[in-house]
């Protein structure tokens, strides 16, 4: 279930009634799966104790075949197979909804929580209800902070940081100017919600409480540990507000090492990743926000590596630091090409370990690899001689490199057809290695798929249940159905499958995953879900199948299983999408994860517990593997 159509739900329930236990066919039953006895209202969603943060949510569930059913006497939506989805608007605070069976033979009480509205300060009030930023910063000159601060309107506030004075102003002063209006402004930021796209932020009722100001860090200021103040006064009251981030200044870089093998690197504190560095990478720091230390590559090129996975060379604060060893730098020479079992490694001898970025690129079809604090005297580029078969498919036409700017070092690997099978990017001591996959080719009838090896994670298992389904079932059982039935037809076409995980039970965690696939060296990883909504959306309007990929090397393969699961199921296109998914994120083969429908949406649960339409789906999956290794 992925985080574009929902928001996670950790909810743990009992099943009601006798639910069949899934065994290794995995065959489950709309009557084997049904968790209401024959008298009752089962509901599945919401649960009583999760905090709603959306003016409307839905309630889900089922009831015996055939009968009726309504909502505070409004008639509920309701299918042959006994499931509905109610879509209810909620007020802040406690929601209380009535459900009917059959005009009131049976009655059941629901009762929906959301959040508290964020009421604007009074000017009677004198306070500081928050203070933006709450993370330790390490700063050098020239860096912005950014201050948010929310207190008593119509005040005088003004920050000190040490010796340094700075004025916030209205939030509301600048949009009056520009709307006419002091309303309906975001909140400070947090709580942000993402479905199909858009951004849905939680709104406070006014800008009036809301002071904000930029400072730029300036070469005198020497800060250590220090909290900002917040001098706040209004009406000849005056409030001294301490905030609980401190901020230091770097007198200069410190430098560190990666700790462990694809080490996580963001573009921001906690935002995008990037391609993830191997252990031993030599980094130059300049600088942190909380726990997110900040590297610097090039000038104007930082990215950011949780402390934890860092060793530094001297002191563990890098505010302590001296300048004990030379900078992370090399020269490159020389670029070598040699196969190996995995395909051809492209490799680039260096003295020290150094950090790096690839790009894949279908048009043209290369891998580009930029590697910081290299200075090029590069002269030869030398492949090893390859065998007769090799020589009929070059896996790499030609390498180029140039040098991109000071201290960037970029190489780009030429690839002859138009897919890309996999790359994996490591460290052989000091020399860098860009390993290019070998193409995987389609066989005769009827194994078509011999030697191929798929690995087939069935989404969620163990405590991670995923979401729900009308009936109660979770959607890793649901998952974990269709994956066993996907692996007999993969098998059935000759292939070899590995899943991750082998009962519902079985909790394994999304890294593990990854290296489960990535250690087999599996040629495709494909990670079966059904997905659910956030809050706020209709189950019957917002649902179908999609898959999603992070690699460009994975593209034509998510829309082909797409188009292949539209076509044998019916439900409605949502689409092959780019996302952030952990189970389409490794490089070394092309990895895709497949919503097949909506847990919510009554009709497509009803179809995907049936045994046939999980065959089908499986057989779906099967067939567009085996075209996209046909064209």
């Amino acid at each position: 279930m992925t985080f574009l159509f929902r928001i996670k739900r950790a909810i743990v329930l009992t099943l009601l009634g006798s639910m069949a236990a899934v065994c290794v066919s995995a065959c489950i039953s709309v009557e084997a799966a049904q968790a209401v006895d024959g008298n009752d209202i089962f509901v599945a969603y919401p649960n009583e104790a999760t905090e709603i943060q959306a003016p409307a949510s839905f309630i889900v569930g089922a009831i015996p075949k055939g009968h009726s059913l309504s909502c505070q006497d409004q008639p509920v939506r309701v299918n042959t197979a006994g499931f509905f989805a109610h879509v209810v608007p909620l007020q802040h605070g406690t929601n209380n909804f009535l459900l009917r069976m059959d005009g009131g033979t049976v009655q059941k009480e629901v009762h929906i929580k959301r959040e508290a509205r964020i009421e604007p300060i009074s000017e009677n009030d004198l306070k500081v209800a928050s203070f933006e930023p709450s993370q330790d910063l390490g700063l050098k000159p020239g860096d912005a902070i950014s201050f948010t601060v929310r207190a008593t309107p119509a005040s005088s506030l003004t920050v000190v940081v040490g010796k340094k004075e700075i004025v916030l102003n209205p939030s509301s002063a600048n949009r009056g100017k520009k709307t006419g209006h002091d309303h309906a402004v975001p909140h400070i930021v947090r709580g942000r919600d993402i479905a199909y796209g858009h951004v849905i932020e939680r709104r406070s009722g006014s800008s009036s409480d809301i002071y904000s100001g930029v400072y730029r860090v300036q070469a005198a200021d020497d800060w250590h540990d220090v909290k900002p103040k917040v001098i706040l006064e209004h009406n000849k009251r005056r409030l001294t507000y301490t905030a609980t981030c401190r901020f230091n200044t770097l007198a200069r870089n410190a430098f560190a090492q990666t700790q462990h093998p694809l080490t996580i690197v963001r573009l921001g504190p906690g935002l995008a990743r990037t391609t993830p560095l191997d252990s031993g990478v030599r980094l130059e720091v300049d600088g942190w926000v909380g726990d997110q230390v900040r590297c610097l590559y090039i000038p104007g090129h930082h990215v950011f590596i949780e402390r934890k996975d860092l060793v530094f060379e001297t002191d563990t604060k890098p505010e302590h630091s001296s300048v004990s060893s030379p900078a992370p730098h090399a020269v490159a020479r020389t670029i070598n090409i040699q196969p190996n079992q995995y395909g051809d490694s492209v490799r680039i001898p260096l003295d020290q370990r150094l950090p790096y970025q690839v790009e894949q690129k279908l048009l043209p079809n290369t891998l580009i690899l930029r590697v910081y604090g290299v200075t090029a005297d590069t002269d030869w580029v030398t492949s090893e001689s390859q065998d007769a078969d090799l020589k009929k498919e070059r896996l790499i036409d030609h390498v180029t490199w140039r040098q991109a700017s000071d201290d960037q070092y970029e190489v780009t690997v030429h690839l002859s057809g138009t897919k890309q099978w996999g790359y994996i990017i490591r460290y052989d001591g000091t020399t860098l290695c860009l390993d290019v996959k070998k193409p995987v080719e389609l066989k005769a009838k009827p194994n078509v798929l011999a030697g191929i090896k798929v690995c087939v994670d069935p989404g969620h298992g163990g405590s991670e249940t995923g979401s729900i389904c009308c009936n109660g079932l979770h959607e890793s059982t649901l998952n974990l159905a269709i994956s066993y039935k996907l692996k007999e037809a993969l098998e059935a076409n000759g292939a070899t499958v590995l899943m991750t995980r082998k009962s519902d039970s079985e909790f394994v965690s999304l890294d593990d995953r990854v290296k489960i696939a990535t250690d087999w060296g599996a040629d495709f990883l494909i990670s079966v879900h059904n997905n659910a909504l956030p809050d706020g959306l209709d189950p019957w309007k917002e649902h179908g199948t999609s898959s999603y990929w992070y690699h460009p090397q994975s593209v034509q393969l998510a829309g082909l299983l797409r188009d292949a699961l539209v076509e044998k199921l019916r439900f409605p296109n949502l689409g092959a999408r780019y996302q952030n998914l952990a189970l389409a994120r490794p490089t070394a083969m092309p990895a895709v994860l497949v919503e097949i429908g909506f847990t919510i949406n009554p009709d497509e649960v009803a179809q995907l517990i049936d045994p046939t339409v999980q065959q089908n789906a499986a057989q779906a999956i099967t067939d567009g593997l085996i075209k996209y290794l046909g064209n």
